[in-house]
């Protein structure tokens, strides 16, 4: 008999639960990911996700292989491709981590459980992110994430027992099996010394510029972390990236204090997915479902995707996120709430379309922030941003903007953020926007008002309230319970 590490999202051999549980079986384990063409087809999935993990599944293969371990990639249905590896060995237990996903994955989760279920094999599954399964009272999750993130970081084994005579199957990684062909030309690498060399160099160097840079698209490029693609992926822990950044020294408190936060705020929003899978659909604020739903210009829709709406900044930071795969927070906000307010498109075909976008998609962000950016919560002020003046602020000369959009290098810096204004503008080489912004702004404002007062059901704030609102503080202090094991908090 044997056990399968079954791996998803979790492409590391360090701090790795299934990894770790299962070498205390004595049965040998076979390491185990498989393509699943049905998930590279949806809407929210794209080539450009699946190049970044091709790249991290070979990292993780060396690694596994340093360790006397072997990586087999299948193609197909899981259920499918565990059925046939069990016609010839006999699989004991299967060992996971915890997933909260999109719908798609949810239900693929379920249908292998049950396979396993039906051939009486032991499923054990882990937590790799402070997200908690079943009915959940959001006042006692602060004390329960920290209880996690202060909990053992578990070492890699020295030596794995591995089913060794398996073909690979590594070369399946070679033929993306979607049809979108989105490609991200310069996107960051997937391997894991790509994913070690950008942790190293944040905490080393470039974190005591973090505050000053994440809100601008220009200087978030170094100032930002940069690990997002890398939690992602589970390349690195988060756990284990939150103990070594409590532990940081030489580094200034409040920089310090800020990416902490926003590493506590990754689980806070994957916990409203888990919590309510409906996050990714509908409205999560029952009485705003249909605020926007019978209004969808696909016009406007397509000219969004493409960065040609005629608002420079907006436009520059699409093609940003085309190009490269990924776009700081702030400006994924601008990008959501305009084509929600401004366009007045209703969200889930947007959300899904900019999920394709990021190499770093994670679903239980990803859907959250959606819908506050969209004003769906019904406890969220709402955030219509004015791309001209956050254009003016960020990119006062318009440099960002013509490296994106060098059809505007005729355009002078005065007209660069307005160039509709701009009686010189060459039209046939970049439109004038259909909506002007502030007038939009103002529309969307109205109708927003006029939907509220009519609509708006205060019982059912007071739900999405209970169940979804942050309860902690502005502050992040050290639990103080917390206990480190210094000899486990170097990854190099």
């Amino acid at each position: 008999m044997i056990n399968i590490v079954w791996l998803k999202r979790d492409f590391r051999v360090n701090d790795h639960a299934p990894l770790y549980n299962s070498q205390k079986c004595a049965e040998p384990t076979l390491f185990l990911y498989v393509i699943e063409p049905q998930y590279w087809h949806l809407d929210d999935t794209s080539e450009r996700q699946f190049a970044f993990i091709s790249q991290a599944i070979l990292s993780y293969a060396r690694e596994i292989e340093k360790l006397g371990g072997f990586l087999c990639v299948r193609r197909g249905n899981v259920d499918e491709v565990l059925a046939k590896i069990h016609q010839k060995y006999p699989i004991k237990s299967l060992f996971c981590h915890q997933e909260t996903g999109n719908q798609w994955t949810f239900e693929r989760d379920n249908a292998v459980f049950l396979w396993c279920a039906k051939n009486h094999i032991k499923v054990h599954q882990y937590r790799q992110q402070a997200v908690f399964r079943g009915r959940l009272n959001r006042d006692s999750w602060q004390s329960r994430a920290s209880a996690w993130i202060a909990s053992e970081v578990l070492p890699p084994p020295s030596r794995v027992r591995s089913v060794l005579c398996y073909h690979s199957g590594l070369h399946l990684l070679d033929n993306y099996p979607g049809n979108d062909n989105f490609i991200a030309r310069q996107m960051q690498q997937g391997t894991t010394d790509a994913a070690k060399a950008t942790l190293q160099s944040f905490f080393k160097q470039r974190i005591n510029n973090y505050l000053f840079g994440i809100s601008s698209p220009i200087k978030s490029v170094t100032a930002s972390s940069r690990l997002s693609p890398y939690l992602c992926y589970g390349m690195l822990s988060l756990k284990q990236v939150m103990q070594m950044a409590y532990e940081l020294e030489h580094v200034e408190k409040r920089h310090k204090s800020g990416f902490l936060a926003r590493l506590y705020w990754h689980s806070h929003f994957v916990q409203k997915l888990e919590s309510e899978p409906r996050y990714e659909t509908q409205a999560v604020h029952r009485s705003l479902v249909a605020m926007r739903q019978s209004e969808f210009e696909e016009a406007s829709f397509e000219r969004w995707k493409l960065g040609c709406t005629g608002v420079p900044f907006i436009d520059a930071c699409m093609r940003m996120l085309l190009q490269t795969g990924w776009i700081n927070f702030r400006m994924r906000a601008m990008l959501v709430a305009f084509a929600s307010y401004h366009l007045w498109l209703d969200w889930p075909k947007t959300a899904a379309y900019l999920a394709s976008t990021f190499v770093d998609y994670e679903p239980g962000i990803h859907y959250p922030q959606v819908q506050m950016q969209s004003g769906t919560t019904g406890i969220n002020p709402f955030r219509i941003y004015n791309p001209i003046t956050q254009g003016q602020k960020f990119d006062s000369k318009g440099e960002f903007i013509r490296r994106y959009i060098p059809e505007l290098a005729h355009v002078p810096d005065s007209y660069v953020h307005t160039p509709w204004l701009y009686s010189g503008l060459k039209t046939d080489c970049y439109d004038k926007p259909k909506v002007l912004p502030d007038e939009a702004a103002k529309q969307a404002r109205l109708k927003i008002s006029s939907y509220y007062k009519v609509h708006v059901n205060s019982s059912e704030t007071k739900r999405v309230i209970k169940k979804h609102a942050s309860r902690r503080g502005r502050n992040i202090k050290r639990t103080q319970t917390a206990k480190l094991n210094h000899n486990q908090l170097s990854l190099f």
